[in-house]
């Protein structure tokens, strides 16, 4: 008994260091645990969808926002991918844009719209970053998702503003002059014919004084309405001010304006006679001008298209005169 005893003493010795250490080890795990779970209830805390995936594009975690995101439970999203809550088109661009990510090994940014559980399409800034392993290669991507649906809305509100008018919702001078400019300045040598028209709407004022301010601002809108319906045939509409307004015609569309513009003439004098009940008041008088910008400005070219509204008025109203 006494001659086994040094080794009996050794294995306990070893027994109590195995035990020491694993007693460490645990302690540790325990620590990382508590660290984890602390990284995972702040992320949780956060109303921004965060997640991590594998090279493969299975997630390997996320936050509880990415998982209301998606609509499941956090613990379902682990190992799925993108093609689990996704169309396979929608899913396949996102993957493409993952594989882009890992080939540039920095950082994107993607714009895109989703269809949110509950909240319907929402405008999102997608963060894409890559996550190096502990060896140096590539573990995987991580993501933030940022709703910028409000910022966007706010965007197109300022947008509007600055280029529409507010009553009829039809593009102003500042934006009818800087698309047509912009059409004239990207325009190819052999397709420099253009035309302009000055639409006024004939003794808008006596629809002011019969019907009143207010459905004389109804029947504004519903001839613009009519106008822009003619958008689609490639003609732009814009407000000049007060019951006139300025038409924009490029390429083979120049060559129809007449036409386009007698269709829209007819238009509103049908709605005109139905509508105001006041004879021919509300219909419209135009003035159309072709023009080639290597010769004239468009201001010049509104300005003989001026004048042949004159004419029409002159002969009659509800009609349409070519400039000289």
């Amino acid at each position: 008994m006494e001659e086994g005893t040094p080794q009996l003493l050794r294995c306990l010795l070893r027994a109590k260091r195995h035990l020491t250490l694993l007693q460490t080890h645990e302690k540790t795990l325990a620590a990382l645990q508590d660290k984890l779970d602390a990284w995972q209830d702040g992320l949780d805390h956060l109303p921004t969808p965060i997640y991590l995936k594998d090279v493969g594009g299975h997630y390997l975690g996320c936050n509880t926002a990415f998982s209301h995101f998606v609509g499941t439970e956090s613990n379902r999203v682990i190992g799925q991918t993108l093609a689990d809550f996704l169309p396979p088109d929608v899913a396949e661009a996102h993957r493409e844009s993952d594989l882009e990510v890992m080939r540039s090994g920095g950082v994107i940014r993607v714009e895109t719209d989703v269809c949110v559980p509950d909240t319907g399409v929402r405008h999102i800034m997608l963060h894409k970053a890559c996550v190096a392993s502990p060896e140096g290669g590539l573990r995987g991507i991580a993501g933030v998702l940022i709703d910028i649906t409000e910022r966007k809305e706010l965007e197109a509100r300022l947008t509007a503003a600055a280029e529409r008018d507010p009553l009829t919702n039809a593009y102003n001078r500042r934006k009818f002059f800087q698309v047509a400019g912009s059409a004239i300045e990207t325009a190819n040598e052999g397709e420099r014919s253009f035309a302009v028209a000055v639409i006024d709407i004939d003794h808008f004022k006596s629809i002011n004084d019969e019907l009143g301010h207010g459905e004389g601002d109804v029947t504004l809108c519903s001839i613009v309405d009519t106008l822009r319906a003619h958008e689609e045939e490639g003609v732009l509409i814009a407000r000049a001010g007060g019951e006139e307004f300025f038409a924009f015609f490029t390429g083979d569309n120049a060559s129809q304006a007449a036409a386009i513009l007698e269709r829209m003439r007819a238009d509103i004098a049908r709605y005109c006679a139905v509508v105001t009940g006041i004879g021919t008041v509300g219909t419209i008088s135009i003035g159309l001008a072709d023009f080639d910008p290597l010769q004239e400005t468009i201001d010049h070219a509104l300005r003989r298209a001026d004048l042949a509204l004159y004419r029409a008025k002159r002969d009659g109203r509800n009609r349409l005169c070519r400039a000289d």
